[in-house]
């Protein structure tokens, strides 16, 4: 998966059918791209998958009136079919000319996040088992233990544990789940709740974030909160580090010598 940000707005090209269906479920894909049209999602001439940008007339040298369609492979004429959409040569340098080039996806790849890394973080923040987000991310890849061994490695570099922290926040904040509602969530159980136990445990978890327990023997304390993962996954994140799943503080602490 790579994509071009535009006015703003990032817009994608998928390696194939089922990259994209993990981000668009219920979207169609139209399977000539010749008779798509703008907004329509369509399947390059080598399986990969793209959105009609725009699709318009133009006049030719000669006068004649041709339909083109305008994606980030590039813009085409419909009707000439000698030329290909290949996903393969990547992003166009130009979407807006007849002629591309693979500037663009050489330049992306030259960036610190690899555009499979983070499909693979991506796959993962949302509750995708490891090997097989890996498979979808690294299609090329066809050795079990070679997939196992990579899938490994790459869940304890710390570029991936940011990855996935930062795909994870995206997702929590689009249905609402900020570090703000949680602590507001803790004070309302704190003030509203009728058992002692529930308001001792939310003021509690307030004051540690707040960092009013402060001791003598210097210690870190976490308070971690974990929602929305399986024991399978929440057992994957032990074996490979320490991710944030929705907000995480963290502090320095005392402990006084008894």
């Amino acid at each position: 998966m790579d994509f071009k940000q535009i006015k703003n707005k990032n817009y994608y090209i998928y390696d194939n059918i089922d990259e994209f269906n993990i981000n668009h479920p219920e979207s169609p894909v139209r399977h000539n791209w010749r008779h798509g049209d703008e907004g329509e999602w369509v399947f390059t001439d080598d399986g990969y998958v793209c959105e009609i940008l725009k699709k318009m007339d133009i006049s030719t040298k000669e006068g004649k009136e041709v339909v083109c369609v305008r994606t980030l492979c590039g813009t085409f004429i419909c009707s000439d079919m000698k030329r290909e959409m290949l996903g393969e040569d990547g992003i166009a340098e130009n979407i807006y000319t007849f002629s591309g080039n693979k500037k663009f996806a050489e330049d992306y790849k030259n960036r610190e996040r690899n555009p499979r890394e983070l499909l693979f973080a991506r796959y993962v923040a949302s509750g995708m088992g490891a090997v097989r987000a890996y498979k979808l991310a690294f299609p090329d890849s066809n050795s079990g233990t070679y997939i196992k061994q990579r899938t490994d490695s790459l869940l304890k570099t710390e570029k991936i544990q940011k990855m996935v922290k930062q795909e994870i926040r995206e997702i929590l904040n689009s249905e609402g789940v900020t570090p703000e509602w949680i602590i507001e969530r803790y004070k309302t159980i704190a003030d509203l709740s009728e058992r002692d136990t529930d308001k001792l445990r939310s003021l509690e978890s307030l004051a540690k974030i707040a960092g009013l327990f402060d001791t003598d023997e210097k210690k870190s304390e976490q308070v971690t909160i974990w929602a929305g993962f399986s024991p399978e996954q929440l057992e994957e994140v032990k074996k490979h580090g320490k991710p944030e799943i929705i907000a995480h503080a963290e502090k320095n602490t005392k402990e006084k010598n008894s």
